[in-house]
């Protein structure tokens, strides 16, 4: 199922229990009435933050540069400092089975062959990101 209609759903299941009579906890309890109201609310929250927003984050940034921000000087001369670590995935200093891991995950996912039938453009961008994948590769095997 779609993350964000997965998203709609459990802010839509949340708002129901909140309005809904039937409770863990009647809220005529007072304080203590509430207490099932904010759990569901802390969970619910909890498996958006956890489960939801961070692919919703990465298919947004997909498209979007990879590298870290540019400094004004990068920006006028229209240069990005490459970072291994930041193309990778990683942070800095993981140990070499995770390098390789997220190599091969970084391109699983990249792989022009993974995007032939979707236009040229598309390919270009994929084989470029592949380009970088491997370099931030070599660049991190070899320290």
């Amino acid at each position: 199922m779609n993350r964000l209609v997965l998203g709609v759903l459990l802010a839509l299941g949340v708002a129901l229990y909140l309005r809904s009579p039937i409770d863990l906890l009647p809220d005529r309890m007072g304080l203590v009435g509430f207490l099932d109201d904010a759990g569901a609310m802390i969970l619910a929250a909890w498996y958006f933050w956890k489960r939801i927003l961070p692919p919703l984050r990465a298919a947004g940034q997909a498209g979007a540069s990879t590298g870290p921000r540019s400094t004004s000087n990068e920006r006028e001369s229209g240069q990005r400092r490459f970072d291994p670590w930041e193309v990778l995935g990683l942070e800095k200093g993981a140990r070499p089975e995770e390098i390789r891991r997220a190599y091969h995950e970084q391109l699983r996912r990249y792989h022009p062959d993974r995007v032939e039938d979707l236009g040229e453009e598309l390919r270009q961008v994929a084989h470029q990101r592949t380009l970088e994948i491997r370099r931030a590769y070599d660049e991190l095997k070899g320290s």
